[in-house]
């Protein structure tokens, strides 16, 4: 008996194996996928090979043997030995790779209170329970010492489906954290985590919302970009402290290790590449600048919008990645929504723009920004080839490109003797709809499928139509609703509907009664603008050769309205901490809203945008120019001061912590200031003892703004209500040596002028607003011209998108409000503001020499009924009334066209019919 028992015994240790394996094969073929007996030498003959680096070979023979192609070749005979694989009818490309993902990285990526499914949404959100970071010094989300291929937990069902695609590679890595690591471009196999990796690091990726779970600063965009500044400039401190310790340790205190810091540098030295996101040009362009500053190697991912800019990149030669998820409209969106023509446009455009990178000669590669469906990357790749991308091209950004931009092109991305033996092999064209990935070799491994066909259980290629397509639109993109095809409809989107209506290099307004505001009213008068200056001012102006002639009979022409406060095109709170000096409007300007456009169309030609009020000490400030049509950095109007937001009162103190008293404001700022004294001090020491070979202070981004206000370099313009604390901050200014700008608001102005005049600071009021919160109730109508009258600098502001649009008649209320002159009135919105902002010489007032900033209305400014005619800045006319009844038009028509509801090409109008509305769809 018990030789019997010996015996079953050893006999069920021989056939285990063979049971293991049956069960994994079972296993395996539930999933879609076919595992193969591996052996080391295989041999596809007969089939179609794309090289990628060499061009496509019709009939050729492939060898791969230990993982590694051994021979590719038309007259390649197969090896003894090797496994054979006809390949009649198949074509073998290189896999397929993804140029950015997150395959492989598991929540535990994620702070614990993501990972407990706690997380918020971005920027300031995350769990009341999590981490705050209270600074920069906190090292908000940043993990740069992360390494994907240290991270690795494979996911077996996503990387079936993705191989069942025909992706072999991609470059993964955490996406949670403002610096959430390293990449790692892995093979999606199912070796051990670490034989996965091809490359590492491969790139550090910035991202600009923080991902959930982030609590506390930053809590904006432009507390993101003030941030990241930081974070580089203090690993410069770093390596310098390190570099001058490691060559003399001798007297010298050792550099304490910081992690962050240390995985950073190399970046920073510009060995390694930062991934920076930008899809629309403003980020694009924010990129490439900030990228310029850091001194770092950028890859700009995102990119839907560079089709705008393809030149400029190319120019630029900076990395490109694509993300395939072209956009759409959304699927259950809102049957009433009224798209702009922007938006429409950008999702007709934005699959043009691989084309024209490509026509560009610039440098970029692909992604597919939808993990959860490989698919939907080859149905956004077979879309950038529908809008003008060549074929081949559109291969290669999923192959050797993305190789390339990583530095592993020596490795995989092509059909190459002695590359990785990566390997996808399909029943037709790669991008063809219907045809199927018939198997993929990873690391020489084959991963083998069945054809199967249109059920959704068949791991090919799927159509791009119905419920397949990856953004969920029950039509396809290539149809539009009245019969029109994409291309067909690109090829109708008319010029850029923004910018001047005219640019003419010499203009003369003629008739018109001009007010000058500094040199009194012309009746019948003329302006001269020669190149966006005025040239000439004052009655019978001859009128220049080729000269354009405006005709303002009745009319009365002025200098353009200046704004000293208002929010649009950039405007910000980072409330998170309650010294934010180290933030700034210019690094977050959006030159497309909307609002500059529509502030011209009421006459206003500048701006001061400021941070808001929610702490003490804000962000910079940054002076614009309406130039509508123009860039961010157009949009700045060189020569302004630099400035920054204070705020004192309600606002500030009722945030939820400290300071929760107006005392407590106080106390912040005038802790600030002592703090970047001492900086200062610092600063002025080590100056002062030359080359001794020490290493310099510390940057901080912060002190440093408000070091710059006690040196008179950067003016301070302070919200304000009350009467008691507008003579806190003055005596506080007085007591460390500078002066306010402008005192915002500063609705209990009146009870102490005499002072804001002692002191030099200029006033920007509103003109009768009370009342809307308890430090308004002692506001009175008066308060501007009592203040006028008592010498002090005043100005009327909007802090409102739609009061900005009628400055003209808030500054008028101050006539029947106490009085005031008709050129006291118009100085309030033009001259005085100019005067507070440091502009003065430029704008402001019409004046020879200064620039053609005008507002033509058809009746006196003043006049309840005037409505601006033409409103030019630099000389050119960038409103005009009859032309954006034009204009508008245009874009009616365009967006009928666009959105499908045309008859013809015609817009359907109010009394079409409802069957003409029918066909029309």
């Amino acid at each position: 008996m018990m030789v019997s028992k010996a015996f079953s015994f050893q006999r069920w240790i021989r056939v285990l194996p063979g049971l293991l394996c049956a069960c994994a094969m079972l296993f395996l073929q539930a999933g879609g996928l076919r595992a193969q007996e591996t052996p080391s030498y295989y041999a596809i003959q007969d089939a179609r090979l794309v090289t990628i680096s060499s061009g496509t070979i019709e009939r050729g023979t492939i060898v791969v043997r230990n993982g590694i192609i051994v021979a590719v070749g038309r007259n390649v005979s197969p090896p003894a030995g090797a496994w054979i694989i006809d390949g009649s009818g198949l074509t073998v490309y290189p896999g397929l790779i993804d140029g950015l993902s997150s395959l492989g990285m598991s929540d535990a990526d994620a702070p614990p209170a993501q990972r407990n499914g706690l997380g918020g949404g971005g920027p300031g959100g995350g769990p009341a329970g999590g981490p705050v970071s209270e600074g920069p010094e906190d090292r908000p989300a940043t993990y740069t010492w992360r390494m994907a291929a240290d991270r690795m937990e494979p996911d077996s069902d996503a990387f079936n489906s993705w191989r069942a695609t025909g992706f072999t590679s991609a470059t993964t890595g955490p996406t949670v954290g403002f610096f959430p690591g390293n990449l790692a471009l892995i093979n999606l196999s199912e070796a051990r985590p670490n034989e996965m990796v091809v490359k590492t690091p491969v790139a550090q990726r910035l991202n600009l919302s923080g991902g959930a779970g982030h609590r506390g600063y930053p809590s904006s965009l432009a507390g993101a970009f003030a941030y990241t500044r930081q974070l580089f400039s203090d690993a410069g401190h770093y390596a310098a402290a390190r570099a001058a310790y490691e060559a003399n340790p001798s007297g010298k205190e050792r550099p304490v290790y910081d992690r962050a810091l240390e995985a950073i540098m190399p970046v920073q030295a510009g060995t390694h590449p930062l991934l920076f996101p930008g899809s629309s040009v403003t980020e694009i362009r924010r990129a490439l600048r900030t990228s310029a500053e850091l001194g770092v190697t950028p890859i700009l991912y995102g990119a839907q919008s560079a089709y705008k800019m393809a030149e400029e990149l190319a120019e630029s030669d900076v990395s490109v990645l694509v993300s395939l998820d072209w956009p759409t409209a959304p699927r259950d969106g809102d049957p009433e929504a009224d798209p702009t023509l922007e938006v429409l446009r950008h999702r007709l455009l934005a699959p043009t723009t691989p084309a024209r990178l490509f026509e560009a000669n610039a440098r970029f590669a692909f992604f597919s920004a939808t993990p959860e469906d490989p698919t939907a990357a080859l149905a956004g790749a077979r879309k950038a080839v529908e809008a003008g991308l060549p074929h081949d091209e559109a291969v290669r950004a999923m192959t050797l490109s993305v190789a390339e931009i990583f530095g592993a092109d020596d490795r995989v991305g092509s059909l190459e003797d002695g590359k990785i033996a990566n390997l996808t092999v399909t029943d037709g064209d790669l991008l063809a709809e219907g045809t199927h990935v018939r198997m993929v070799f990873v690391d020489g491994e084959r991963f083998e499928f069945e054809a199967g066909g249109d059920d959704d259980s068949s791991p090919g290629v799927r159509g791009s139509r119905g419920e397949d397509r990856a953004d969920g639109d029950a039509e396809s993109s290539d149809d539009a609703e009245d019969g029109m095809s994409d291309a067909d409809l690109r090829a109708l989107i008319g010029p850029s509907l923004r910018g001047p209506y005219r640019d003419d290099p010499v203009t003369l307004i003629r008739n018109a009664t001009v007010l000058t505001v500094t040199n009194g009213t012309i009746e019948n008068g003329s302006v001269l603008i020669r190149n966006g200056r005025i040239a000439e001012v004052g009655t019978n102006i001859p009128v220049p050769r080729g000269a354009h002639v405006i005709d303002a009979d009745g009319q009365f022409l002025m200098p353009g309205i200046i704004d000293a406060h208002t929010h649009i095109a950039g405007g910000f709170n980072e409330g998170s901490v309650n010294v934010s000096a180290m933030t700034s409007v210019e690094d977050v300007i959006n030159p497309d809203d909307v609002n500059i456009y529509r502030a011209l169309a009421g006459g206003v030609t500048s701006v001061n945008v400021l941070h808001g009020s929610a702490n003490p000490i804000g962000g910079q400030n940054a002076v614009l120019k309406l130039r509508w049509g123009a860039d961010a950095e157009g949009l700045k109007l060189d020569g302004a001061l630099p400035g920054i937001k204070f705020a004192l009162g309600e606002n500030p103190k009722r945030g939820g912590g400290f300071p929760d008293t107006r005392m407590g404001v106080m106390d912040v700022v005038r802790q600030a200031f002592v703090e970047a004294r001492q900086y200062q001090d610092r600063w002025d020491a080590f100056n002062e003892d030359g080359d001794s070979g020490t290493i310099p202070p510390r940057r901080d981004l912060k002190l440093e703004a408000l070091a710059e206000i006690l040196r008179g370099e950067r003016q301070v313009h302070a919200h304000s209500y009350r009467a008691d604390e507008i003579l806190q901050l003055l005596r506080l200014a007085e007591e460390f040596g500078f002066r306010i700008a402008t005192l915002q608001h500063v609705l209990e102005g009146y009870k102490v002028a005499d002072e804001i005049a002692a002191h030099g600071a200029g006033a920007s009021t509103f003109s009768d607003w009370w009342g809307y919160k308890v430090e308004a109730y002692d506001a009175i109508p008066y308060n501007a011209a009592v203040m006028v009258q008592r010498g002090v600098n005043v100005s009327i502001n909007s802090d409102s998108n739609e009061e900005m649009r009628h400055l003209n008649e808030e500054a008028a209320k101050t006539i029947k409000w106490g009085g005031l002159t008709e050129t006291e009135a118009l100085s309030l919105i033009t001259i005085n503001p100019a005067r507070q902002l440091g502009i003065d010489s430029m704008v402001g007032s019409i004046e020879v020499g200064k620039d053609a900033d005008l507002v033509l209305f058809d009746r006196h400014p003043f006049d309840n009924f005037a409505v601006p005619q033409m409103t030019f800045v630099d000389g050119k006319v960038y409103f005009d009334i009859a032309g954006d009844k034009e204009r508008q038009r245009a874009i009616d028509a365009e967006k009928a066209l666009l959105s499908g509801k045309t008859e013809g090409g015609r817009p359907i109008t109010d009394d079409s019919q409802p069957e003409d509305v029918e066909a029309g769809r």
